[in-house]
């Protein structure tokens, strides 16, 4: 809802205020406003919020006092008539594929008159589609029967309405919402949204509900957005859509948001994704998907059985909307099903694929790992275990992957893993890290290369013993995964050399981090007294006692930014250089060019 809802304040309803709730009723004193609802990826817009005015001159009363008056006084559903009607009526010139949110009361919803509201003939003569409409589901009172509102909510939902949750966030009756609706947004509570940028445990709060949406395949939407500061850290924390009045103020037109709001959505967007890096070594699962038959939602379903059967090699069909968005699918076995038996035939054949497809399907982006689908796939109820996995780009269809391939992909992954893994830290060795090198200096996108090694490891080693050694060994690693919370590429060469790969330019921060965390870190490796010395007494190359410094460690980084590599060994030649100058300084040193 529009950002000034949690500034309305309850009021002591006098008969007078009752009377002018009766005018604007009786005179159809509401008018709609439009506020968008867009991607904070790329700043399009998802769908529009309708928002309710109160027109009459002079009234103090906001739409938030009318509907308390209307509980008051037993007229919810007359008011929430007026409200829908009119926000219906002028989103005729609505953006095509656009979404329409509808603020509805839960306890409305299951009204006989709601339901005949808003049936198919209803919504045409707007020049709408069920599809459009997203029924935003906002708690002005408790639910008065839990049960029927589950019911009604599929009702809905199998008639290809959508479902929001809104104030997300609020608390146990938020997540209880979710639990009980499974809605396709939620709405994330403005008061969470406001001055996130500057509080660290709203920041971890929607870092865990993005982690719950994820995982049950629920869309976030950010309201009640007013600085350019909350606007970034939600870019930040990954929120997919957002709206509010720094993004654009309701308006009686459906309009566009400004090209220099779509520049600063893109602007962060851009910063933000280069400390987002996915590792594409093994491969996304767009690379070994397969563009399969595809539907669109009008064709006869006994098309498609007569389709299948004449054809065996095909296992399930896509359906399609308008803009080539994936809304459902069939397999081989359900087409079966629905024409098998004595009156199948008869009963499924003059439906559509709108009618019966199956809604509850697997779709992922195609840059999405094969190691990640995997897992999904088999998350799976086993009814659906061996669909195939839907994939998309850009939200578009792009084809299908099979169970199979998924496995036989996944089980590659890991053999190849753990040949080159090496036996210590399990972190790949040196045959990944090659090809993860030349991908990157074959490629366009920034990167900082960053190589280390220890200090005084050898004579720590032949001190301490071999055991030590390989503790030190983990606590590089140790280290290494502290500093590296951005998907930065990880890679052990062997002995006390390792690699990190970035793909962003500004790698100071995580070197300076590295050496700090080291630092600390070895302190538990020595015995008290080296410690407080400073040094160690172990064996020099020519087997002679001599006083060693702690072990420190030299980190030499390039990047892209001004060099160019013509190829590994050229990359290499240039590292070596950096990694000289290191090793020359004492002490903890780090050097990016």
């Amino acid at each position: 809802m529009e950002s000034e809802k949690h500034m309305d304040i309850k009021i002591i309803v006098s008969q007078e205020q009752k009377h002018e709730f009766d005018k604007i009723l009786e005179n159809k004193l509401i008018y709609p406003v439009y506020q968008p609802i867009v991607s904070l990826e790329d700043g399009s817009v998802l769908g529009y919020e309708a928002l309710s005015r109160n027109s009459k001159d002079k009234s103090l009363l906001t739409i938030s006092n009318l509907f308390q008056i209307a509980e008051e006084t037993g007229k919810v559903w007359e008011l929430e008539a007026l409200c829908r009607q009119h926000s219906l009526k002028h989103a005729v010139g609505k953006p095509k594929g656009a979404k329409l949110f509808l603020n509805v009361d839960p306890n409305v919803i299951h009204d006989e008159k709601f339901k005949t509201g808003l049936t198919h003939k209803y919504l045409e003569r707007y020049n709408l589609k069920p599809e459009d409409i997203i029924f935003e589901i906002t708690e002005r009172s408790s639910i008065e029967n839990a049960d029927t509102f589950k019911t009604t909510i599929q009702h809905y939902k199998e008639q290809d309405f959508k479902i929001a949750i809104d104030d997300f966030g609020e608390g146990y009756a938020g997540i209880n919402r979710v639990c009980a609706v499974m809605p396709d947004y939620i709405k994330l509570d403005m008061e969470i949204v406001r001055n996130i940028d500057k509080d660290s445990i709203k920041q971890t709060l929607v870092e865990n509900l993005i982690r719950l949406c994820r995982e049950i395949h629920v869309s976030m939407i950010a309201e009640g957005i007013e600085t350019e500061e909350e606007l970034k850290e939600l870019i930040r924390l990954e929120v997919p859509y957002g709206q509010g009045y720094f993004i654009k103020k309701p308006h009686e037109e459906m309009k566009d948001i400004s090209k220099d709001c779509k520049e600063i959505i893109n602007k962060h967007r851009i910063k933000n994704k280069k400390y987002n890096y996915e590792p594409s070594f093994w491969g996304y699962v767009g690379l070994i998907s397969k563009p399969k038959d595809t539907t669109t939602a009008k064709t006869p379903t006994h098309a498609l059985y007569e389709y299948v059967a004449h054809n065996p090699m095909v296992t399930e069909i896509c359906v399609l909307n308008e803009l080539e968005q994936v809304i459902g699918i069939y397999t081989r076995a359900e087409l079966f099903e629905y024409f098998s038996g004595r009156f199948g035939y008869d009963l499924n054949s003059k439906k559509t694929a709108i009618d019966l497809m199956n809604r509850d399907f697997l779709m992922v982006d195609e840059k999405t790992s094969i190691e990640m689908v995997s897992k999904m796939a088999l998350l799976r109820s086993i009814e659906h275990l061996y669909d195939a996995v839907v994939v998309t780009a850009d939200e578009k269809y792009l084809g299908v992957v099979t169970v199979k391939d998924l496995l036989e992909t996944a089980i590659s992954i890991q053999v190849s893993r753990a040949v080159d893994a090496n036996p210590l830290t399990g972190l790949p060795g040196n045959k990944t890290i090659e090809k993860r090198i030349l991908e990157c200096i074959n490629g366009v996108d920034p990167f900082s290369i960053i190589y280390m090694d220890l200090d005084n490891f050898k004579a720590y080693n032949d001190a301490y013993g071999f055991n030590n050694g390989d503790m030190m060994i983990k606590t590089v690693v140790s280290c290494m995964e502290q500093c590296c919370l951005n998907n930065e590429f990880m890679g052990h060469i062997g002995g006390d050399d390792f690699v990190i790969i970035c793909n962003y330019w500004e790698a100071e921060t995580l070197c300076s981090k590295m050496i700090e965390l080291f630092s600390i870190a070895i302190e538990t490796l020595y015995c008290k007294t080296d410690w407080e010395n400073k040094y160690i007494i172990s064996k020099n190359r020519n087997g002679f006692k001599e006083a060693f410094p702690m072990a420190t460690i030299s980190i030499a980084g390039l990047t892209n930014k001004t060099n160019n590599f013509s190829n590994l060994d050229d990359f290499s030649q240039k590292i070596a250089i950096v990694k000289k100058k290191c090793k020359q300084v004492e002490g903890n040193y780090y050097s990016i060019q």
